[in-house]
């Protein structure tokens, strides 16, 4: 029986299942939610594809940013090769995002190479510069490497709910519950940082996002 279990789990058809109800739990708490949408200036015209850019946010804050990815342009999640990367990025199939395969410890060369390549064709690229081990909310420099060599900004990017579970797992994974309040919040558009200012940025307005939550629910 426990055989035929594993066989089950991990058969293809059992995870399309599984990343199809991920999907659709997604847009059930997004659409159930009281939303708030707190977006500076700077990243409107982006947010709204008028211009290719990189939207960064952290792993452990990734579920719901499907729901307020960029607009009209392709946008391409830059996603592990470990076995959790590959729900992830079936997952993001269902949004009509693609992917680009490879992390800092597996195939960042090649992953990097083609994030510059999908920018410069005039493509959104989303990174979570923590994953896919962390240390959380610890940046590694990727993805300032990939937006200098592409001439585009990195927007930064999170949420957080007033309803939520956390895992615990390294990264604190934030699952948002429904019938709560979410604020999302995208930052300012910005050009050329040093790792450390945006990893402040990112820590920032984490940090905003669940304080705010809790004022505007």
């Amino acid at each position: 029986m426990k055989k035929l279990f594993k066989r089950i789990t991990k058969s293809a058809a059992f995870h399309a299942i599984v990343v199809f109800l991920v999907a659709q739990y997604i847009r059930f708490v997004h659409y159930t939610s009281r939303r708030h949408l707190d977006m500076h200036e700077s990243a409107k015209p982006f947010m709204r594809g008028d211009n290719p850019c990189i939207v960064s946010f952290w792993h452990g804050r990734l579920l719901m940013m499907p729901m307020i990815g960029p607009k009209k342009r392709k946008v391409n999640v830059l996603i592990s090769t470990h076995r959790d990367g590959e729900l992830i990025a079936q997952t993001m199939y269902h949004f009509g995002f693609d992917t680009i395969r490879g992390s800092t410890s597996r195939g960042g060369v090649a992953a990097a190479i083609n994030a510059i390549r999908a920018l410069r064709d005039g493509q959104h690229v989303a990174f979570t510069p923590d994953g896919p081990r962390g240390p959380a909310m610890k940046l590694q420099s990727g993805v300032i490497t990939v937006a200098t060599k592409a001439n585009v900004p990195i927007i930064p990017m999170t949420f957080s709910s007033t309803r939520h579970k956390r895992a615990k797992s390294w990264d604190r994974f934030m699952v948002a519950l429904p019938f709560g309040t979410i604020y999302y919040k995208i930052g300012a558009a910005m050009w050329n940082p040093t790792p450390e200012q945006l990893e402040a940025a990112m820590v920032a307005q984490t940090e905003e996002a669940d304080s705010n939550v809790q004022i505007i629910s």
